[in-house]
């Protein structure tokens, strides 16, 4: 029984390292700059909600005021910030006397009340939202709006990865950030979208009314992005959502500071597995989990006999050469590299936080900017 578990323990592994090699091939067919371009770009807003953000303002505004054209609406909304974050705002917009820019404060509790807030408060065609803890390529505007020339295109949802931060932490999540892009992409490849975000989203002001906005999912703290894109998906067919896997619409975020962090965020995230319909999410979830609990016990594999300590050794150089190959590909697009080094600690560190977050995300219990789910 012990031998028949541990074979099958490896033809998991093994299926592990083959679906990723497909997944690496796949991404390579993923067409870039397919779009028209068409002057002048259609109208848009750039919605910002934010709540206790005051520390990232103060680098954040300056640059909003340097990468946003000119003509393109601002609307910072306030989530009840309990910090000095909206004085901040409001005195910026004052001393810089932007007319294009606006301070609101949100109308409900939640990021979903105060996306919400803006979208009401918005008179343009194209709403393009992100976070207040990123920095914004060059043209970026353009580059998630022009899409939007076709006629049948009801969002668009462009990468995200961290930036910024140094040391194996940081390199970790952009290794992480990675992975993340290639399923994204991949996903929406299919024309089975599984994930976005909100950090580097833009949709139809129309189209969000017409699909009820985020009635049936506001009561939740998290997920506005994914939740509406399976809307947009359900009612306009994937055929009108489109993922820019490329640089010029490339968002960067913030590092988390530490591996507490980011299971804090990794588990809220996770935690809606079952608030979403259909049977992906929780089978990716699972698979995800299964995945990680394997090769975190394959020490314990590995002591059962010195051939299965061959095949154990033998997996972790796969694993290594198989992640390094597919995710470098990846990170080379967007004009990223990570060290040897960085892929082999990575590679046992990102079991071990998904194991560490498996329990919060079971639960749904978790907490955001000082609210609790």
């Amino acid at each position: 029984m012990v031998l028949l578990i541990a074979w099958v323990y490896f033809l998991v592994l093994g299926a592990y390292l083959a679906i990723l090699l497909l997944l690496g091939q796949e991404w390579k067919n993923i067409p870039t700059g397919q779009y028209p371009v068409v002057s002048p770009r259609l109208p848009v807003t750039v919605l910002l909600p934010f709540r206790n953000e005051a520390k990232h303002m103060v680098d954040l505004l300056p640059h909003l005021l340097l990468q946003l054209p000119a003509d393109v609406p601002l609307i910072l909304i306030d989530d009840h910030s309990e910090d000095d974050g909206g004085r901040i705002v409001t005195s910026f917009i004052l001393t810089h006397q932007l007319k294009h820019w606006q301070y609101l404060k949100s109308e409900g509790m939640g990021k979903k009340a105060a996306l919400s807030t803006g979208i009401r408060a918005a008179s343009t065609e194209i709403l393009l939202t992100t976070d207040a803890d990123v920095q914004l390529p060059e043209g970026w505007v353009d580059k998630m709006t022009d899409p939007f020339n076709l006629p049948n295109v009801q969002m668009v949802a462009g990468p995200v990865i961290s930036g910024g931060g140094s040391g194996l932490f940081a390199r970790f999540q952009q290794i992480e950030w990675a992975s993340i892009i290639l399923l994204t992409g991949i996903s929406f490849h299919r024309k089975n979208p599984l994930m976005c975000s909100g950090a580097n989203l833009a949709f139809r002001r129309e189209a969000f009314f017409k699909v009820n906005g985020y009635e049936g999912n506001a009561h939740l703290l998290s997920g506005d992005d994914e939740f509406l894109m399976k809307k947009f998906n359900q009612t306009f067919g994937a055929a009108a959502l489109v993922y820019l896997p490329e640089l010029s619409a490339l968002v960067e975020t913030l590092p988390l500071e530490n591996p507490r962090a980011w299971i804090r965020q990794r588990s809220r995230w996770a935690s809606k597995w079952n608030a979403h319909q259909g049977n992906a999410h929780w089978l990716s979830a699972g698979g995800l989990a299964l995945i990680s609990l394997c090769q975190v016990f394959s020490l314990f594999v590995a002591l059962i006999s010195w051939d299965f300590f061959c095949l154990v050794l033998l997996f972790w150089i796969g694993k290594l050469v198989v992640e390094r190959a597919v995710l470098a590909q990846v990170l080379h697009r967007f004009d990223k590299k990570a060290k040897l080094v960085d892929y082999l600690l990575s590679g046992w560190l990102y079991p071990l936080l998904v194991l560490a977050a498996l329990p919060l995300a079971i639960s749904g219990k978790y907490s955001w900017k000082g609210r609790k789910n």
